[in-house]
């Protein structure tokens, strides 16, 4: 038997590739390393800006130089970040080399040493997931829970005068309509959107025990912790001044559970639409082409929704599991949270 070539162990980069392509972008670790170069470029610029320890304000060219980094990151850059993390062993480790590297390439040897300055791996690590998380939810999936609930809405408006028989305990009860049981789930889906539009996405930048210690032996006499939460506002998160080695990661506990909330939402619909085609209160419309079942050709199985009840319970259970783990590090930190 001949060997396969290199094949994905997870359907979400098989048959439903497609499907979450567009999460690839940010939560993959190319996507992650993109974020973590743009957030030590920053903090380089930063430092130049203010022309600490001695390094001056970077020309326009310059400035731009660098953050072409992010911008024109590419496969190229993937593959030297791999060849220098199988040296290092450290993936934050490798990413200061490509950046130091860059700089001396660019002629900026002078302020290469400042790369990284006083920062923990977890300085760069929780603003760059921050970063990445922030950009998924707001770039992928909400636009696509808008779009559900949308459709939603207007099978609700379009069925509101249409009379069904509701069920109770799965015997016949008192009258609805088609469209006010789309609007229990418009109106479910509608209160969570809401709370995850709401979530704040933290960011920490104060050193290996949250203290600053490394930024005060090297310069006492700066505020450090009015620094750092200009920087990372500056990335667009919300600064947290109070934390250990590491962000304690419970704005992405309540993120994570209010995804899953949506998604149990969404399980709900599922199965009360493939309730309502067992019923013979909806009909499905076939497509030309598609074959229902293998043996039973009159048939047309609800696989759309049997399908997006299992993936739905897919995707919950690391949800509930990172919502669930996240929230606990020994003392200063530990690697549990790093482990996923």
């Amino acid at each position: 038997m001949n060997p396969l070539p290199d094949q994905p162990l997870s359907p979400l980069d098989g048959r439903y590739r497609g499907a979450v392509a567009g999460l690839g972008e940010h939560l993959s670790e190319a996507g992650l390393n993109r974020a973590r170069i743009h957030v030590e470029v920053e903090w380089l610029l930063y430092l130049t800006d203010h022309e600490m320890f001695g390094s001056h304000r970077l020309d326009a060219e310059q400035a731009r130089a660098l953050r072409a980094l992010v911008a024109d990151f590419g496969q190229a850059d993937i593959d030297e970040l791999a060849a220098l993390e199988a040296t290092t062993r450290h993936d934050v480790k490798a990413v200061e080399y490509y950046v130091r590297t860059r700089l001396v390439a660019l002629g900026l040897t002078e302020v290469a040493e400042l790369t990284h300055f006083a920062c923990t791996s977890e300085d760069i690590n929780n603003l760059s997931y921050a970063l990445t998380i922030r950009a998924a939810v707001h770039e992928v999936w909400l636009p696509k829970i808008s779009t559900v609930i949308d459709a939603l809405y207007l099978r609700a408006v379009d069925h509101r005068a249409d009379a069904m028989l509701a069920h109770t305990h799965g015997q016949p009860a008192t009258p609805t309509t088609v469209g006010k049981e789309f609007a229990v789930f418009v109106g479910r889906l509608r209160r969570i959107l809401a709370q995850i539009e709401a979530v704040e996405y933290l960011g920490k930048f104060s050193g290996a025990t949250g203290t600053f210690a490394a930024h005060v032996a090297a310069d006492p006499s700066r505020d450090w912790p009015g620094i750092s939460r200009e920087f990372v506002t500056s990335l667009g998160l919300d600064w947290n001044p109070l934390t250990t080695q590491i962000e304690p990661h419970d704005w992405q506990a309540e993120l994570y559970q209010r995804v899953s909330h949506a998604n149990r939402v969404l399980h709900n619909l599922c199965t009360d639409i493939w309730t309502y085609i067992s019923m013979g209160s909806f009909t499905q419309i076939p497509q030309a082409g598609t074959t229902g079942a293998s043996t039973m050709p009159h048939k047309i199985n609800p696989i759309r929704f049997e399908n997006a009840e299992a993936n739905l319970e897919l995707s919950r259970a690391p949800l509930d599991s990172l919502a669930a783990t996240l929230v606990t590090s020994r003392l200063q930190r530990d690697l549990t949270d790093s482990t996923p």
